[in-house]
């Protein structure tokens, strides 16, 4: 089969002879050729080039050093140029590296070596190895499956970036562009529930024709790893999921008496001392689905629902402190409230829905009401108001062995004003496992069949 051949030439500590090494190419829909080549001791001392194939020979604007220890990393990718949505990318065909030295004992007339890339697909991102800068990516994500990537660092002059992007099982696109910070929004939707990936190598044009551009590198960036989160209709289908479940439990609506919270004693007392009684909402962790999106996105409090079913009372242990606050549920969950499906999940053995609450056009409603699916909040599988015929309103919840409902609650609460109001009040209950949260919370099971779609 016939290759392509592309010639790069280099010197060797500016004096001592040439470096040259030829890419060989499979016969393939290859428009240009983008390089990484780094000194691995130092990953900054190195450049990034994009070269167009159509011009055969190129020369390295990089001294070679010599001697014990110099070691270089070589990475090619053989690139096809797309466009969409008038933005142009490039999208991988091929690869090759190679790691080699550059040492006194070779001959004045230089060091020559080939490199044939692969047209199979290579997992890795460029320089992925390196040392990296601690250089910070922001995700953001809208609706219906638009991400945006972003960075706090502002350059004073401008800087050409160099952003590679994979999701799970699709070919590694490479995307440049020249400006002060990092903004950059993908010129396609993901799909939901994919596991992807990006980072941003960032420098300074020293060369630049029709033909080939080179750029000193300075930042390699590192990488981010990220789920697609689900769009309304992978909700939807969670949601049919979980009604299926609940189909084969012997579980019955109840009115609940409390929604409650347990915490650690130093928790209460910080925030009586700190903050003048008021618990204030914080962002939501990482339990559960690691493809829901309020993960991370939104604030508030997880208030549990759980009951012995002996005594209907809340369960007389916690997982996650000794000190328990007990609020009236009527106090809590009011007509004042939408309420939103955002996960169907399990660690093991008993399944969790999460619902979040949340006031009528807060700015937190307004998140949750283009991305979860809303509740009606007096008739939904899971818990509900219920108006008795004394105008008062009372908590329904469906209780089961097999599924609780969870309730993330996303405004501030005033714990001084409800014990002095009498809406609630502390207990002490016995600590069961660790006796604490984990800090990023627990993901889901993921082999389980019942809720993963």
């Amino acid at each position: 089969m016939s290759t392509l051949q592309v010639m790069f030439r280099g010197q060797i500590d500016s004096i001592c002879g040439q470096i040259c090494f030829r890419a060989f190419i499979p016969n393939q829909d290859v428009d240009i050729l983008m390089l990484f080549l780094v000194y691995e001791q130092a990953p900054h001392y190195g450049i990034s080039l994009t070269a167009d194939i159509s011009t055969k020979e190129h020369e390295l604007p990089m001294n070679f050093l010599s001697g014990s220890g110099c070691n270089y990393c070589l990475e090619i990718y053989g690139l096809r140029r797309k466009t969409i949505s008038d933005r142009e990318m490039y999208e991988y065909q091929s690869h090759g590296r190679k790691v080699f030295q550059v040492t006194k004992c070779h001959s004045p007339s230089g060091l020559n070596f080939n490199i044939r890339l692969s047209a199979q697909e290579y997992t890795f991102l460029p320089i992925d190895r390196a040392s990296k800068d601690n250089f910070q990516i922001e995700l953001i994500h809208k609706p219906h499956s638009w991400y945006t990537f972003k960075s706090k660092e502002k350059y004073k002059s401008d800087k050409t970036w160099i952003l590679i992007f994979k999701q799970h099982e699709e070919k590694i696109n490479f995307f440049i562009y020249t400006g002060k910070r990092l903004k950059f929004t993908l010129p396609f939707e993901l799909q939901a529930a994919r596991n992807c990936e990006i980072k941003a190598i960032i420098g300074s044009v020293l060369y630049e024709s029709d033909v080939v551009r080179i750029i000193a590198n300075e930042v390699n960036g590192e990488k981010l790893n990220f789920k697609s989160y689900f769009t309304k209709q992978e909700y939807q289908s969670l949601f049919n999921r979980t009604l299926s479940f609940i189909k084969t439990l012997q579980g019955k609506f109840h009115t609940i008496d409390y929604l409650y919270r347990n915490k650690s004693e130093m928790y209460f007392a910080s925030i009586r001392e700190y903050h003048s009684g008021i618990m204030k909402p914080y962002k939501k962790d990482n339990n559960g689905d690691p493809c829901s999106v309020i993960n991370g996105r939104i604030d508030g409090l997880f208030f549990s629902t759980a009951v012995d079913f002996q005594t209907m009372k809340p369960l007389p242990e916690s997982l996650y402190g000794p000190v328990r606050l007990n609020v009236d549920a009527s106090t809590l969950f009011t007509p004042n409230f939408n309420l939103y499906f955002a996960d169907f999940y399990c660690h093991y053995r008993v399944h969790y829905v999460t619902v979040v609450l949340t006031p009528k056009r807060s700015p937190t409603d307004k998140f949750c009401e283009k991305r979860l699916l809303k509740l009606d909040i007096r008739q939904n599988p899971f818990i509900y108001l219920n108006e008795t015929k004394e105008d008062f309103y009372e908590v329904m919840v469906y209780l089961s062995n097999g599924l609780r409902v969870e309730v993330f609650y996303t405004e501030a609460v005033n714990i001084s004003r409800i014990i002095e109001n009498q809406q609630g009040h502390f207990e002490r209950v016995q600590i069961i496992g660790r006796g604490e949260s984990r800090p990023t919370g627990i993901p889901k099971n993921n082999l389980c069949k019942i809720c993963n779609l």
